[in-house]
Parts: structure tokens; C-alpha cells; sequence
């Protein structure tokens, strides 16, 4: 399970569930799922991936804070498969792809993310492997 979370703030940040669940909605097969109540949306989709012939299911939780400022957590669970469980990091690819989405509809809406957790989320699989290589090579003791 891979999670990250987000501050974004700017004006009407409330339509950020709706504009999130269209853009789901229009490029996925089956329809995401949406929660609202009061200050909390909970957006939920299934995604199945050819390469790892596993499904991931994304959710996205929204606490608004006030009409300018909402606090979301990303939670990707699944797309494990085979004996051990590997997940290949399909998780991280589809946190980061959700991230990328969330950082187009601020440009495109003069939002801005103001805080991002963990800080290295949007590192690629590849820079995140060669950091833990060039770790072992320069302390190999370390665990």
C-alpha cells in the first residue's frame, strides 16, 4: 500500500472532487465511485493492469477545510501478484500519476499545492532504484 498526502489551496477548491471524478470517469472503463458528505469526499476507483495482470484500487480522500483549502490523502493498494507478493511498483506509479493530475488541474485552475508528502513521491521507479544502489555501494552494511 503506497500513501501520499496533499494540501492544495486556491479559490472554489471545492469543485476539485468533481473535476477529479469526471477526468476518473472519462478514462477508466468502469465508473469511479464518489462519497460526499459535509467537509469529506471520497473518491474510489478500480484500474486492471495487462503488465502486472493485477488490480490496483485507488482511493482519494478529500477534507476540505474551508472553501480555499483542502487537505487529500491518496491511498493505492493491490497490483501485487505471485508468491512473494511483488508489486512490480504499480502502486507508486499510479500515486504518482494521480499526484500528476491533481498538479495539472492546479495549473489549469490557478490552485497550488502547498504541501506534499512524502517529499520524494514523485520520483521515478528508475531514480528511486538507482538512489538505493548507489546507498548499498557506498554503505553495504546498511540494511
Amino acid at each position: 500500500m503506497k500513501v501520499a498526502n496533499l494540501v492544495v489551496e486556491g479559490e472554489n477548491i471545492r469543485r476539485i472532487s468533481d473535476v477529479l471524478y469526471k477526468n476518473q470517469a472519462e478514462s477508466s472503463k468502469d465508473e469511479p465511485h464518489i462519497y460526499k458528505d459535509g467537509d469529506i469526499s471520497i473518491l474510489m476507483r478500480e484500474s486492471y493492469y495487462d503488465r502486472i495482470a493485477s488490480t490496483l484500487m485507488s482511493v482519494i480522500i478529500m477534507k476540505f477545510i474551508d472553501d480555499n483549502k483542502v487537505e487529500i490523502e491518496i491511498v493505492i493498494s493491490g497490483g501485487k501478484n505471485g508468491v512473494f507478493m511483488v508489486s512490480w511498483g504499480a502502486e507508486s506509479s499510479e500515486n504518482r500519476d494521480i499526484i500528476y493530475e491533481i498538479m495539472n488541474l492546479c495549473k489549469t485552475n490557478s490552485w497550488e499545492i502547498t504541501s506534499m508528502e512524502p517529499k520524494n513521491i514523485l520520483e521515478s521507479i528508475t531514480e528511486s532504484t538507482i538512489k538505493k544502489i548507489k546507498e548499498k555501494i557506498v554503505n553495504p552494511f546498511k540494511k
